[in-house]
């Protein structure tokens, strides 16, 4: 008797596990969103492609002045101030250079004042999120220090900081 009764115990134990269905199985994905920042020149305020190779502005004494469109794309939300150095436009291939001078510098049509030979061209601690600025950066020379340099090419450069 006990041998039947074990028997039929191991029968209905299999049974019962063949019948017993699986839980679920369960994963967790996690990820993060890396922060990013993008800055430089546009080829108009129209794009939002940045230039990845060096600027180059023909006619930059041109009394309209010399128009560049600095863009930054970030989604770090920390805070950040841009800063432009501009040089003096030098004479190129002379060993004793002649200058022109910068006359004045807007953003976006507003007159900046250097602070320290650097302009602000903005200053701003993004939101949660993708921000993107775009500002048009003009350059005016001293217009009348044009008529007493020799001819030939000069070149300024503008360098651009960004700081915490």
């Amino acid at each position: 008797m006990r041998k039947y009764l074990l028997i039929l115990y191991i029968l209905l134990l299999t049974l019962t596990l063949g019948a017993v269905t699986p839980t679920s199985a369960s994963i967790t994905l996690v990820t993060g969103i890396s922060g990013y920042l993008y800055h430089g020149f546009l080829d108009s305020m129209e794009s939002t492609s940045f230039i990845t190779s060096s600027v180059v502005v023909n006619d930059a004494f041109n009394p309209a002045g010399a128009v560049l469109n600095y863009a930054i794309k970030t989604n770090a939300a920390l805070p950040l101030t841009v800063q432009a150095e501009i040089s003096s436009f030098r004479k190129q291939g002379v060993a004793n250079p002649d200058y022109v001078n910068i006359n004045q510098v807007q953003i976006d049509g507003e007159v900046i004042t250097p602070t320290g030979g650097k302009y602000q061209i903005l200053s701003f601690t993004p939101q949660t999120g993708t921000v993107f600025y775009a500002h048009k950066l003009t350059v005016f020379v001293e217009q009348s220090q044009l008529s007493t340099k020799a001819p030939g090419d000069y070149r300024s450069t503008v360098s651009i900081e960004i700081v915490q």
